[in-house]
């Protein structure tokens, strides 16, 4: 192992880590934001609205992450006849699987209320979307915020993805180092560590989490 012969090439490990962590988070916020509308959505008592919401669900279920992505990338601009960013494409996809599995999760939190939130909300004459932003969903998200934590966790590494379309993000900045230098242990090291830094502060977060939510 020589890791001198990678130093040259740090800015472009901290241009690909700048790109992750922008595909990251733009891919978390569109998972998160759809995916609580389409929780919120599943559990309204309107059984067509349910099949479809289903069905948009099981679609990122069956097919593998990687298969949605080169559709997304190659196949939308066949159909369209406009051509996706690339980065667009990786915040589409991360962002749209991720909040298949978001909504199953949130879904679950509130399912997992207990039925007598909802009476005494009711009770106190409070309209659907306020006893749903102010009762429930509140307490839904007490037990299903160290799932949320996790699911970050699988969109920050399934990131490592959009390097098979060429987005510049760690992983494709590993293989251009590689490429230039012939090494191929050093570069891939290098960015297995700052994924593996990334993710243990994030369990460490989500450890927290479930600590202060165990006290409250």
């Amino acid at each position: 192992m020589n890791f001198s012969l990678i130093e040259p090439y740090a800015p472009m490990f901290v241009g690909g880590l700048v790109v992750t962590l922008e595909v990251t988070g733009a891919a978390l916020l569109l998972a998160f934001v759809l995916g609580f509308l389409i929780s919120v959505l599943k559990v309204l008592p309107c059984e067509p609205l349910r099949v479809i919401l289903d069905f948009y669900t099981s679609i990122f279920r069956g097919i593998p992450l990687i298969v949605l992505l080169f559709i997304t990338y190659f196949g939308m601009p066949q159909l369209t006849g406009y051509k996706i960013s690339m980065f667009a494409a990786s915040v589409l996809t991360l962002g749209l699987n991720g909040s298949a599995t978001v909504s199953e999760t949130v879904r679950g939190g509130i399912e997992g209320v207990d039925r007598g939130q909802y009476d005494a909300a009711r009770a106190l004459g409070l309209p659907y979307p306020s006893m749903m932003w102010e009762i429930i969903i509140p307490q839904a998200l007490r037990s299903v915020a160290p799932a949320l934590v996790n699911e970050a966790i699988t969109v920050l590494k399934s990131s490592s993805l959009v390097a098979t379309i060429g987005l510049m993000d760690m992983m494709r900045a590993a293989q251009s180092v590689q490429a230039l230098t012939y090494r191929a242990f050093e570069p891939f090291v290098v960015v297995a560590a700052v994924y593996y830094v990334i993710v243990m502060a994030l369990v460490a977060l989500s450890r927290r989490m479930e600590r202060h939510l165990r006290r409250s």
